[in-house]
């Protein structure tokens, strides 16, 4: 496996032994009952969807790895990816909501951030899904020309 798939892997391993315990010491952490309702239904989703989104990257090295790129597998993944990613904007989106609306936090260096990374996952989506169709494309005529050889 390349440096970046080991990398990515271990992320994902750190995240997931983070994220655990985080979620069930969190309730005694966080006194305020807005904080708790904010954390329990846009960070953690957030955190989540982010670790099963390397999740579908560390499967794309692993067809990388195997000399497999163009494959439908690799296609679904690419869309599940983007689906992904498009959840985690929706969900920065809804961040800046609750942050503005609720908790009445206009701190615009926050709300700029919120933006940029509602926008930036948004554009990684649409890139994904792209990206997806031209693997679909490309597989596609892999497979005519394996048949034509």
């Amino acid at each position: 496996m390349s440096k970046l798939g080991k990398f990515l892997k271990i992320l994902l391993i750190i995240g997931i032994v983070l994220l655990i315990p985080l979620i069930g010491v969190s309730p005694f952490l966080l006194n305020h009952t807005r904080s708790y309702i904010y954390s329990m239904f846009v960070m953690y989703p957030n955190g989540v969807l982010a670790l099963i989104f390397v999740y579908e990257f560390i499967k794309l090295f692993k067809s990388l790895e195997d000399n497999n790129p163009f494959c439908y597998e690799n296609v679904t993944t690419l869309k599940r990816a983007g689906i992904i990613s498009l959840l985690i904007s929706i969900l920065w989106f809804i961040d800046l909501l609750f942050m503005v609306f609720i908790m009445n936090n206009t701190y615009i260096n926050y709300v700029i951030v919120l933006v940029f990374l509602g926008i930036l996952f948004f554009g990684v989506s649409v890139a994904l899904y792209i990206l997806s169709e031209l693997f679909k494309q490309a597989t596609d005529c892999k497979i005519e020309n394996d048949l034509t050889i």
